[in-house]
């Protein structure tokens, strides 16, 4: 199933494409960080407001 004729092209691709997604991943998660934390404020600063 894996003919090392082709493996300097495919091992590279592989490793590219983990980085990639592990790089989406990443900046996902501090995305969603960054708008949980501006939901936690404007949330509290409306409750101080009532």
């Amino acid at each position: 199933m894996f003919d090392f004729q082709y493996a300097a092209f495919i091992i590279p691709a592989f490793v590219i494409t983990v980085g990639v997604f592990v790089g989406m991943i990443v900046v996902s998660l501090n995305h969603a960080r960054h708008w949980r934390l501006r939901y936690e404020e404007l949330s509290a600063r409306a409750k101080s407001a009532k």
